[in-house]
């Protein structure tokens, strides 16, 4: 070998390897950090899905923890009191750069859940003004609920008592109620354009942890689009984003042929209206892109979580029949069977609605609230936490700690009644609807929905345990979602007294 050649192989070497010491230097996590599991250089640890790793990380290292995933550092917060303060602040405020890669507004900056600044502000706030004057908390939407809620209660009664796994008609009645506040449209329970909706939404879901791995490796997005297509599935995320973009277009293009401005039907009319006020401005913040986004994100958030509560509802329902029995005894004192339950008789059934927070609290569903990311740097309880950080409440966490609750880990509606008998709202240690700027704007909805699907389904059903089958404690964790999946259960129609 030539000496020459040896000696210019090493120092290229060298100088790699000094280049390598020097970005892992630089990439290693800054002092004064949560603590956390040891970092991989580069590539950290796998992403928190599930309980199992919730748990062993919480115990290990605490309320307040560091995780790095790819590029991304979060830091954890298992404490209600600490992610409620925290979640106050105005550095909280701000969503991750990565939701825009989920929206459906061409400008990539609308909407209510993934979206920042002036944009969000404005789309929030109109969000919230016209769901109020829409019905949202009044006596117009109870009736659209108790609606759905017959709905499905006769559909239920079609199965005449055969096992069978959550039905379809859970999805259907939730969608129809964020979709007749935003579209004035409302679904037959079985109908096919619904099933449509939901395939490409579930294949997208169940392939999600490949799909959004190169958003935490953002050197694979080098790769070929086929490469990406073969290995991550992004196809899946892309046909997705396009049949929920025509979906959205179809109701904006129905609702633009017909719209009486002086008369808006819904959510669509009125943001139609008010870009036909303001045609011209410029500085106007009333786009279409941005009115595809805020349908988008009421969609998922309206319908999915009611969706998927529902199915708790039921679990929980066959999994504690001596539970049932006493919510059946409360609403039979209370409400004739002849009649459906309605926001009125709330006073008189306290623990329909201790059983729908305790299944709140207990269930977890989503485990994780939705990032937020620091605009500075900042400190969480005297720890150092660097601008451009994720911060992330961990719901799992803050409900079953025993710091707020008595037996966390026991389902126990009765921790909500008082001495007297009466509902007693959590004080501390609830986070199902989130906190501060961002907290959920549809709470108000979601108790109307949980409440009244619920007292239906109790008054009507013994919901039990096909023979030869045991419920389990034990549910598996799907992509941060913790569901009792494709439980099999028997809706009997309750005799009449």
């Amino acid at each position: 070998f030539n000496p020459e050649v040896v000696t210019m192989f090493w120092e290229v070497v060298l100088i790699l390897m000094m280049v390598l010491l020097y970005l892992i230097l630089k990439d290693r996590k800054p002092p004064n950090m949560p603590p956390g599991p040891l970092e991989v250089p580069f590539l950290g640890q796998p992403p928190i899905l599930r309980v199992k790793s919730i748990e062993k990380l919480w115990h290990k290292y605490g309320d307040i923890i560091t995780v790095r995933t790819g590029r991304m550092r979060s830091v954890i917060i298992n404490d209600y009191d600490v992610a409620k303060e925290v979640m106050a602040r105005m550095e909280m405020s701000r969503r991750p750069s990565f939701f825009s890669e989920l929206s459906l507004d061409e400008l990539k900056t609308g909407g209510l859940l993934g979206s920042n600044g002036a944009q969000w502000q404005h789309d929030r706030r109109f969000a919230l003004r016209n769901l109020r004057n829409l019905g949202m908390g009044k006596s117009y939407m109870e009736e659209a609920i108790n609606t759905e809620a017959k709905a499905l209660v006769e559909d239920l009664k079609l199965y005449k008592g055969e096992p069978i796994k959550f039905p379809d008609s859970f999805r259907t009645v939730a969608l129809n109620i964020i979709w007749q506040m935003v579209a004035s449209r409302r679904y037959d329970l079985r109908s096919s354009e619904v099933d449509a909706i939901y395939a490409g939404t579930k294949e997208f879901q169940s392939q999600s942890i490949l799909i959004f791995l190169p958003m935490f490796l953002p050197i694979l997005n080098y790769l070929p689009k086929t490469v990406r297509n073969f290995l991550f599935k992004e196809y899946l995320f892309d046909d997705f984003i396009k049949n929920m973009k025509d979906l959205v277009n179809a109701a904006i293009e129905e609702h633009d042929k017909d719209v009486d401005v002086e008369n808006p039907r819904d959510l669509i009319d009125e943001y139609i209206k008010a870009m036909k006020e303001q045609e011209g401005d410029k500085e106007s913040l009333f786009r279409k892109g941005a009115l595809r986004q805020i349908i988008n994100d009421l969609f998922g958030a309206g319908s999915d979580t009611v969706n998927n509560m529902l199915k708790w509802i039921a679990f929980l329902l066959a999994r504690y029949p001596q539970i049932t029995k006493k919510l059946q005894q409360e609403i039979d004192d209370a409400v004739p069977r002849d009649q459906m339950v309605s926001l009125d008789h709330k006073p008189s059934l306290p623990y329909v609605e201790a059983f729908t927070i305790e299944t709140l609290r207990y269930s977890s569903m989503i485990m994780m609230n939705v990032q937020r990311t620091t605009n500075n740097n900042t400190t969480i309880s005297s720890y150092f936490v660097p601008k451009g950080s994720f911060v992330i409440p961990c719901n799992y966490a803050i409900h079953h700690n025993p710091k707020y609750w008595d037996q966390p880990h026991t389902f126990n509606p009765d921790r909500f009644i008082d001495e007297n008998g009466t509902f007693q709202p959590p004080k501390k240690g609830f986070f199902a609807f989130g906190s501060g700027r961002r907290q959920c704007l549809g709470e108000t909805l979601a108790r109307m929905e949980l409440f009244l699907f619920t007292a239906a389904m109790i008054q009507n059903f013994d919901i039990k345990v096909p023979q030869g089958v045991t419920l389990s404690d034990s549910f598996e964790d799907r992509m941060g979602l913790r569901l009792p999946w494709d439980t099999t259960l028997i809706y009997e129609t309750r005799a009449e007294d």
